[in-house]
């Protein structure tokens, strides 16, 4: 019976291992929001998720983010008007 060498290194026989993060989906966020440390488990991951995914050439993606900007301002203006009243 004969024996077969072991490389002393995966490296060394060509083989590419397998790591935990190539089965995972690939960061649906902007590289800025990476960098931050925000992922999918972060607060208002999925607000920023949709607000990445939107293309500025679409009308119907235009009035999705006036929507969005028009209900985050409007959220913080009745808890300032209720704050100094």
């Amino acid at each position: 019976m004969q024996e077969h060498d072991e490389p002393e290194h995966p490296e060394d026989s060509g083989v590419e291992l397998v790591e935990p993060e190539d089965f995972l989906p690939a960061n649906p966020f902007p590289l800025d929001a990476q960098r931050m440390g925000i992922d999918r488990w972060s607060d208002n991951a999925g607000m920023i998720a949709v607000a990445s995914s939107l293309d500025s050439r679409k009308l119907s993606h235009k009035i999705v983010a006036w929507v969005m900007l028009l209900s985050i301002t409007a959220w913080l203006a009745f808890q300032l008007w209720v704050q100094m009243t």
